[in-house]
């Protein structure tokens, strides 16, 4: 179900393992997503980099693809969650830097779940939304959120 909300897109999706998410894309300095009545406002800091000198409509289509994917991969990122809960319970590794890391980590690696979500749900037209725009952006995006991702384990390992 899509609406307009305001000056921007209401959207409700049924995710793979039952729930309805609820999207909403503001516009390029605000997204809400949740569940039920329960929206978080955030930033859309990855959108704008990921997306940056795109057409409205192909932001807006991207967008809504990109936070839906944080839904459809809530399992598997709930899972590596307890496990790096486990790992840091079992290990006794409880300083606040390593733990902060590691949760700045286990976010930048959703991130990269989620877009992973958008590219294989957009199959071959992905290439087609980013046609005439710079690669530096998505370079960018990949790189810092593979270093991030990567950076709380070492950080939490030291």
């Amino acid at each position: 179900m899509l609406s307009a909300a305001h000056s921007g897109i209401l959207m409700h999706k049924r995710t793979w393992f039952g729930m309805t998410a609820v999207i909403e894309i503001r516009n390029r300095t605000l997204h809400r997503a949740g569940f039920g009545r329960l929206l978080i406002p955030h930033p859309p800091a990855v959108n704008w980099l990921l997306r940056f000198g795109m057409q409205d409509d192909s932001y807006h289509k991207l967008s809504i693809i990109h936070e839906f994917g944080h839904f459809q991969t809530l399992p598997v990122i709930t899972a590596y969650t307890l496990a790096v809960v486990w790992w840091i319970l079992s290990a006794h590794a409880t300083g606040f830097v390593g733990i902060l890391a590691m949760l700045v980590g286990i976010h930048a690696t959703w991130e990269m779940l989620a877009e992973l979500y958008v590219r294989s749900h957009t199959g071959s037209q992905y290439s087609f939304y980013y046609r005439g725009l710079s690669v530096l952006p998505r370079a960018l995006f990949w790189g810092i959120m593979a270093a991030i991702s990567a950076g709380g384990w070492v950080i939490l390992l030291r």
